[in-house]
């Protein structure tokens, strides 16, 4: 992936946040004794996402012939959000993790160990929660960075990148969707976040016909797919942003007064 264009570095990158927002969501709503193995599993893939973000920002930061321009120093600074988003996300995992796994301890006649009390899970709920949702829009924040260098990178270098496939306004809207993680499939068809508007299933299969997007099974409960671009899509929709401009998403995220501490934190602990 380092060898990559930073745009679609960007895209990839986003597409590991979503599968790990589905993963925690399937944890936040699962029983408490599933709940504890598959979190403990899953912090390091959490701290692997953040090294990912900090390695991105490094490699903008470092790019031969890129001049940081105001929107190459936000595409930086919302590298180093989603980094620090990260970090605090596996601690609060670690402490689920910690406090599910405790239990009363027990001598030989005495019965085998409690599980955690009620004040404990209720805790740990509270942590896996939040590790959710600090990295909730890590896939939204790839998605901007990424336009944001494409732009910067076409004005900068225009020899750089192709022209953009012919893609008609509804499949450009669908593969920002589906780099943003807002769309799954199940039996029934497609479904989309609130906001994103309506797709249909025609629309992704078009996108799949032409290599642009492929379906994984996905984590989430009631949801049997999740399209995600591939290399030749995330090519694509980077050469689209570049030509176009900006994606359609929200500005970068203040870091919460309890990241701020974890800047210079490891990624791992």
């Amino acid at each position: 992936m380092p060898d990559l264009p930073l745009p679609e570095r960007l895209l990839l990158l986003g597409a590991d946040f979503t599968r790990h927002r589905d993963v925690l969501t399937r944890i936040n709503s699962a029983h408490t004794a599933y709940a504890t193995g598959a979190a403990a599993e899953h912090i390091p893939v959490t701290q692997a996402l953040a090294r990912g973000a900090l390695d991105a920002r490094d490699a903008i930061s470092t790019a031969p012939g890129l001049h940081h321009s105001p929107d190459v120093e936000r595409a930086i600074v919302r590298m180093t959000q989603l980094a620090t988003l990260a970090v605090v996300a596996a601690d609060h995992l670690i402490d689920a993790v910690d406090l599910l796994s405790h239990t009363v301890s027990h001598h030989p006649g005495q019965g085998p160990a409690t599980a955690p009390p009620a004040a404990q899970t209720a805790q740990a709920a509270r942590h896996s929660r939040l590790a959710e949702q600090l990295t909730s829009l890590g896939a939204e924040d790839c998605l901007a960075a990424a336009g944001l260098l494409a732009r910067e990178l076409r004005q900068q270098h225009p020899g750089a990148f192709r022209p953009p496939p012919a893609l008609s306004p509804t499949q450009r809207a669908a593969l920002e969707a589906v780099a943003a993680g807002r769309v799954t499939l199940d039996q029934h068809g497609v479904l989309v976040e609130r906001g994103t508007g309506r797709m249909a299933i025609t629309t992704i299969r078009s996108l799949e016909s032409r290599g642009l997007v492929q379906r994984e099974p996905c984590a989430l409960w009631m949801h049997d797919e999740r399209p995600h671009l591939t290399p030749e899509g995330c090519q694509a929709l980077a050469a689209t942003l570049a030509n176009l401009g900006q994606p359609r998403s929200a500005p970068p995220a203040a870091i919460p007064p309890t990241a701020k501490a974890a800047v210079t934190r490891s990624a791992t602990r």
